[in-house]
């Protein structure tokens, strides 16, 4: 059976959460919030910033905030650039930032391969071929940037310990996910404790290994543990790589939400009901796991 009709038998619900102002590292918060209130830290998509997330989040994090079931803050990506040509329209306004860069030019830019999406059998074979050969130096590139990434967010982390979940859209969905296995890492190779307990991912693609490369589930043996809303669209042309991520995760506290959509973000009628009822169902799963 196809992995695409995976997205055909799930439809799930989940609620919405209040956001906030930046500060000096680039965080958006919000106080006055219920001590039980799971606080996400939210990485916006490539080409994109904090600002616009939050403007793409808003219907959802309105649900949300009625009960203070979530709240959302979040960072900037630290890297400047344009939408690839022809496609302007589609990133809002700048600045446009993005998480990860390999170094790659043209063709070879994963914002450019990516409008040409690869076929085959599985959605691994599928990110297998869309990843491709990179060109030379580009791995350690990815590499570098990765951990000065991850820095920057465990720095963030270090001084928000309310910050229990993540959410992430495509590129910071890759993000989102790559974060929670490196804690998995580095718990087990310094024994530091572990921060974040559930995650939201919208759309996305397969989390990064500390070497750069996608972690794949028939490659890899590495599982994201924690409980997982795969938010995913079966109109989406690149669902492949949201099916990837989902096969990476625990199979048990993993849950798919079709919007019906594409490569979107839910903005309006009774999917925000729905999708709100779905984080509040992962959220009190996620509490359930955590209680001694």
């Amino acid at each position: 059976m196809m992995q695409t009709n995976l997205l055909k038998r799930f439809t799930i619900y989940s609620r919405r959460v209040p956001s906030a102002q930046s500060n000096s590292q680039n965080i958006r918060n919000k106080n006055n919030l219920k001590n039980n209130t799971m606080q996400f830290l939210g990485f916006h998509g490539a080409i994109s910033n904090a600002d616009y997330f939050g403007i793409q989040l808003a219907p959802l994090e309105k649900e949300l905030e009625r009960d203070q079931a979530a709240s959302f803050h979040f960072m900037n990506a630290p890297i400047l650039g344009d939408p690839p040509y022809g496609v302007e329209k589609y990133f809002g306004n700048g600045p446009y930032r993005s998480w990860f860069c390999d170094g790659a030019v043209g063709s070879r830019r994963m914002l450019e391969r990516v409008r040409d999406m690869p076929t085959g059998d599985n959605s691994e074979e599928i990110m297998r071929k869309l990843r491709g050969k990179r060109q030379a130096g580009a791995q350690e590139q990815l590499k570098d940037n990765l951990k000065e990434v991850m820095d920057s967010i465990y720095a963030t982390l270090k001084e928000n310990p309310q910050i229990e979940g993540v959410i992430g859209y495509s590129e910071g969905s890759c993000l989102a996910a790559s974060l929670i296995l490196d804690e998995i890492r580095r718990e087990q190779e310094t024994g530091q404790a572990r921060q974040i307990k559930c995650a939201i991912f919208i759309t996305g693609w397969p989390p990064l290994a500390s070497n750069a490369d996608f972690v794949l589930s028939d490659e890899s043996a590495l599982k994201i543990d924690v409980p997982t809303l795969h938010i995913v669209g079966a109109n989406d042309p690149y669902k492949h790589g949201a099916l990837a991520m989902f096969n990476v995760c625990d199979e048990n506290t993993a849950t798919l939400f079709d919007t019906g959509k594409g490569h979107t973000i839910p903005r309006s009628g009774r999917v925000i009901q729905e999708l709100g009822d779905a984080v509040r169902e992962m959220i009190g799963s996620t509490r359930s796991q955590t209680v001694c």
